[in-house]
């Protein structure tokens, strides 16, 4: 599993904007090549750095990198609505908004994830551990509103809404607007736990 070291790098501090060109490149060029076709060498030369600069901040190449760039592209903590049904609309509202965003990237990386171990490993970290942990965290603020009991959720949870997005985003091309964000939540999400929906 690929992590990123948070030990302080001594020299010339770093420069914030070269960093999310970099960031910006990698991104880009996944969109366009896939994560397969896209190289260090690929990524240095569309930032306009050197392929040193690249290994000076990520030594472990490319997974690192695209580690970092997806949890800088997907930063942000679960929303707090002041309701469980809020804030489950909120988190759905995110993920469509994301993957209208970035369904060129989510293409290029997905079509790689059966054969490359690099890259599911890292996508199962730093997008896939982190949208249970959104859900996870939104459950656990509802039980202790008193919403609902405490107690572990599935995994399937989570999982289940960012699937029915992404299916109708890249597959059937169905609208992701604010009734269908309703529906999903009314009529799946809130029964899996077990609660009547109540509209704020």
């Amino acid at each position: 599993m690929v992590s990123v070291s948070t030990t302080p790098v001594r020299g010339r501090p770093r420069d914030p904007q070269r960093r999310r060109a970099i960031l910006g490149a990698a991104m880009a060029l996944i969109a366009e090549l896939g994560y397969d076709r896209t190289t260090i060498d690929a990524i240095a030369h569309r930032a306009g750095v050197s392929k040193p600069t690249l290994y000076r901040r990520w030594p472990h190449g490319k997974p690192e990198l695209v580690a970092d760039a997806l949890r800088e592209r997907r930063a942000g903590a679960s929303p707090d609505t002041g309701s469980l049904r809020g804030d489950l609309l909120a988190l759905v509202a995110i993920q469509t908004s994301h993957l209208h965003e970035d369904v060129h990237l989510a293409c290029g990386l997905l079509t790689q994830l059966r054969t490359s171990p690099e890259l599911a490993a890292v996508m199962h970290e730093h997008v896939i551990a982190e949208e249970r942990a959104r859900f996870t965290t939104v459950v656990e603020r509802a039980a202790a509103r008193g919403e609902l009991e405490a107690g572990e959720v599935s995994p399937l949870f989570a999982d289940l809404a960012g699937a029915v997005v992404f299916t109708r985003v890249t597959i059937t091309a169905e609208p992701v607007d604010e009734a269908f964000a309703e529906e999903l939540v009314d009529h799946v999400l809130l029964p899996i736990l077990n609660i009547h929906p109540k509209r704020n």
